[in-house]
């Protein structure tokens, strides 16, 4: 099994590694070297999750040993500017998200790395909507009944998130700001999973949990999901109603997972990992798998289209979270 993965690997490797020029293909990329896929998130996250799926598909076909690191240090910062400041030679990436490489913008002051400019698009891999979760015992059975309880007495609720100014807490603080309540208690983890934890425990009011992680934790029914904030209901939640169906009109807020390169990365190089990645991503086996998992598949983007994806995420984001008044200290 091991010697066909491989071979089929190589197969499908094999058209893109002929693209890279003289030049590129002495330097012997990827054959140098393991590559690190440094994952801007602690372990058992929505980007950590993807990651290690990615990579077990993507090893094969590159013929290389990728290592993944997890850094969720400063809101994933840390892992962004480590990204942000390796050699441009094919052998660092980042799997970012919407946290780090959107919120972070409006978050930092002064940022410690220009985001937007220390780092080129390779990949998208998936769009992933946040769920609203409550306790399973909780009293409120739709999210109507939720927030009338929060607008009478706000301080009586906490909301737990992952690290300030990931998903997680934007899309709560948002949640919040569209209601009108203010003087709910937020709590900040250092991971999202651990807010689940206790909102299982019953030591939480409610979470916006990304549909990747919260899904088992809903079709166990440890949780109950009032709603998700996708334009659509998700086929593998479709008895939860989107935000908008269960009473918040328009209220979409989603995260994604995204392989990002050091600024001055080849382009052949770049354009061979998009390449491979995209296939990978759009094979029926791997999106059937990202789909039961809650998430979006979107269609394949070029280099290009990623950065391009990334402008219109700032444009759209960064005054909504710079709303909220969330900072976070560098």
């Amino acid at each position: 099994m091991i010697h066909r993965r491989v071979l089929l690997g190589s197969a499908i490797a094999a058209p893109f590694l002929s693209l890279l020029p003289r030049s590129a293909r002495a330097a012997q990329w990827p054959a140098a070297g393991p590559i690190r896929l440094v994952v801007a998130q602690g372990g058992g996250g929505n980007a950590d999750v993807v990651a290690r799926i990615l990579v077990e598909a993507l090893e094969p076909v590159l013929g290389q040993n990728i290592v993944v690191e997890n850094n969720g240090t400063a809101s994933g910062m840390r892992a962004t500017e480590d990204v942000s400041n390796a050699a441009p030679d094919g052998y660092t990436l980042l799997v970012g998200t919407s946290s780090q490489l959107v919120h972070n913008i409006a978050l930092f002051d002064p940022l410690p790395v220009d985001i937007a400019s220390s780092l080129r698009g390779v990949a998208m891999i998936n769009e992933v909507p946040m769920v609203m979760c409550v306790p399973a015992d909780s009293p409120d059975v739709d999210l109507v009944a939720l927030t009338a309880r929060i607008k009478a007495d706000p301080a009586a609720f906490q909301y737990g998130s992952g690290p300030a100014g990931t998903t997680t807490h934007i899309t709560g603080a948002l949640f919040l700001q569209r209601i009108g309540a203010e003087g709910v208690v937020h709590i900040p983890y250092p991971r999202s999973p651990d807010a689940m934890v206790d909102l299982v425990a019953g030591r939480l009011s409610f979470v916006f949990d990304p549909s990747l992680t919260a899904i088992g934790q809903v079709q166990g029914e440890a949780v109950r999901a009032l709603g998700v904030s996708a334009p659509v209901r998700l086929a593998a939640l479709s008895e939860v109603p989107t935000m908008d169906e269960a009473g918040l009109p328009g209220f979409v807020s989603q995260t994604w997972n995204t392989i990002s390169a050091p600024a001055g990365t080849p382009d052949e190089i770049v354009t061979a990992l998009n390449g491979m990645i995209n296939e990978i991503v759009q094979s029926d086996a791997m999106r059937a798998r990202l789909e039961e998992l809650a998430s979006i598949v979107p269609a394949a983007k070029t280099p290009a289209e990623v950065d391009a994806y990334y402008a219109a995420q700032r444009e759209t984001w960064i005054p909504v979270v710079r709303g909220t008044g969330a900072r976070v200290e560098g």
